[in-house]
């Protein structure tokens, strides 16, 4: 008897009006939910850096009579200068490096920050890195206040494949931490160029 009395059309017109109020009222509401989730586009410093395009400028000024190796190193010390003293141009957000300047950033002491799960990184992780897990991370806010919101940071995880990394750079940015690189090739590049790892 009850489902008789219904007039479907009423109830159809009922939710075709609130689902556009509601969606109306998100769109517009700073605070509202996200329909679709925008791809996260990684820049990486290796194709797009104020630091190279300074030291490419530079590189005209230096004496004709230096050869190409005394070149690549003197590049390399302003970068590393750069990093050191932190004078790399502000970010607008985490930067992605690629293996070779992950592995320049490891030589320079850099903090590395891996982003996966506790178990993946007792089973190896690059060396000296610390574990905080993306998915958990509000529980090592003990760890972090131990880090300069001004040291140069890189995250990583698995590899190409896996945005924990990037998520987890984004967050840390977030929180104050300006100089945030997120390793794009991870665990998997590292391992394969046998570069210093620690297991647990």
């Amino acid at each position: 008897m009850f489902f008789k009395e219904i007039n479907f059309k009423k109830v159809l017109i009922i939710i075709i009006t609130s689902s556009f109020i509601g969606l109306t009222y998100n769109y517009f509401n700073p605070f509202g939910i996200a329909i679709s989730k925008d791809k996260r586009v990684l820049k990486f410093q290796d194709e797009n850096s104020q630091i190279e395009k300074n030291n490419y400028e530079s590189k005209k000024n230096i004496s004709k009579h230096i050869d190409d190796a005394d070149l690549q190193t003197t590049k390399e010390k302003s970068i590393d200068n750069q990093i050191k003293n932190n004078n790399e141009p502000a970010l607008t957000k985490p930067s992605g490096i690629k293996l070779n300047r992950a592995y320049q950033l490891f030589k320079q002491g850099v903090t590395f920050i891996d982003a996966r799960p506790i178990e993946e990184f007792a089973n190896g992780h690059i060396k000296g890195a610390i574990n905080i897990p993306f998915y958990g991370s509000e529980n090592y806010e003990s760890v972090l206040n131990k880090i300069s919101k001004q040291e140069v940071i890189v995250t990583y995880c698995t590899g190409e494949e896996c945005e924990l990394s990037i998520l987890l750079g984004d967050e840390l940015f977030s929180k104050g931490y300006q100089n945030v690189y997120i390793f794009f090739g991870g665990w998997n590049d590292w391992q394969k160029n046998n570069y210093p790892i620690n297991k647990e």
